[in-house]
C-alpha cells in the first residue's frame, strides 16, 4: 500500500475517532434533557456504542499508521549510539 493512501487512511480514522469522542461526551453532557434521555437511559447507552467505535477508530488509526515515520525515528535513534569502545575516555 502507497505511504499516501496509509496516511489518507489513518488521517479518516483518527478524525473519526476525534468526531466520535466528541458526539459521546456531547451525549452524555445532554443526556438528561428531554429528547436525549430516552437514548442515554436504556440497555446500552447510545454514548456507549459512540465509545466504543471511537476507541475501535483509534485503534485503526494506530495500525494504519505510516511506516515511514517508525522507520525514521529507529534510524534517528541507532544514528546517536555511540559503541562502547569509543565512549570510554583513556
Amino acid at each position: 500500500m502507497s505511504t499516501t493512501k496509509q496516511s489518507w487512511i489513518y488521517a479518516g480514522f483518527y478524525w473519526i475517532g476525534i468526531a466520535m469522542a466528541l458526539a459521546c461526551l456531547a451525549l452524555v453532557l445532554a443526556g438528561n434533557i428531554e429528547p436525549l434521555y430516552r437514548f442515554e437511559h436504556t440497555r446500552f447507552p447510545l454514548s456507549w456504542a459512540f465509545a466504543a467505535f471511537a476507541v475501535l477508530a483509534f485503534l485503526g488509526a494506530e495500525f494504519c499508521h505510516p511506516a515511514d515515520s517508525f522507520t525514521s525515528e529507529a534510524e534517528d535513534e541507532s544514528s546517536q549510539l555511540i559503541p562502547e569502545w569509543e565512549a570510554v575516555e583513556v
